[in-house]
């Protein structure tokens, strides 16, 4: 069986812009910062708790404790909740993301999890925001891990758990720099979603296969059966 494992935001929803903008003001009001947003590029981990950890040690010069990575978690989920009330949930899904979630949900060929470098608050709200059936998938967050790499096995493990099986096939897909690479250094196949300057970067980073999005579904379902060995980052 092949496990497909999707990132969230910029791959499954339209959240990137202001899950980055609320994401700054809930660690920049419990850790006490100023200034413009950090390129997250920059960072080692680029998952909320990784970039929160490094920022707390690069401007307090501490580790990050658990009562904060909790604080910022429900503030960040408090701000989201804001930003996207009364938002129409098909313009917050990545066109054809619930389709491709369904049909590879009811596939006998494939299973389906999410692993996602947000936390687990916020991730289910936007989720639930976009209307998108995930209540029943395999998920992991920062909150399970601080690596991109590491959160993506505990998906793997938790889809494991739930099919009894092991997987023959691995593909991620995601829509940054930092998937690609945590695909490549598990050795597993990518799909990148992405378009323009953000596609070229993909391609830069060694993505094989980038998409706009998930349309039509019958193609990118294809997609996963006939490029699966492309798929893989050399």
């Amino acid at each position: 069986m092949h496990l497909v494992i999707f990132d969230i935001d910029g791959t499954l929803t339209d959240t990137n812009m202001v899950d980055g903008e609320c994401y700054w003001r809930a660690v920049s009001a419990i850790l006490g910062l100023s200034g413009e947003r950090p390129d997250w590029s920059d960072f080692r981990d680029i998952t909320d708790v990784g970039i929160a950890a490094e920022l707390c040690m690069r401007h307090l010069g501490r580790q990050l404790s658990s009562a904060e990575i909790e604080a910022i978690g429900g503030r960040l989920a408090a701000l989201l909740d804001v930003a996207l009330m009364g938002k129409n949930p098909a313009a917050l899904q990545i066109p054809g993301s619930a389709e491709i979630l369904s049909v590879l949900s009811n596939s006998s060929e494939f299973a389906v999890a999410l692993a996602t470098g947000a936390m687990s608050l916020s991730a289910e709200l936007k989720l639930r925001r976009a209307g998108l059936p995930f209540r029943l998938m395999p998920f992991a967050s920062a909150n399970d891990a601080v690596s991109r790499e590491d959160i993506l096995r505990i998906a793997a493990a938790r889809a494991a758990d739930k099919r009894v099986t092991q997987f023959a096939r691995f593909t991620y897909v995601g829509d940054g720099v930092w998937d690609a690479k945590a695909a490549r250094e598990l050795g597993w196949g990518f799909i990148g979603i992405g378009s323009g300057e953000q596609a070229n970067r993909l391609r830069q980073a060694g993505a094989q296969i980038v998409v706009p999005d998930y349309r039509p579904t019958e193609a990118f379902f294809l997609r996963l059966f006939v490029d699966q060995d492309r798929a893989r980052i050399l």
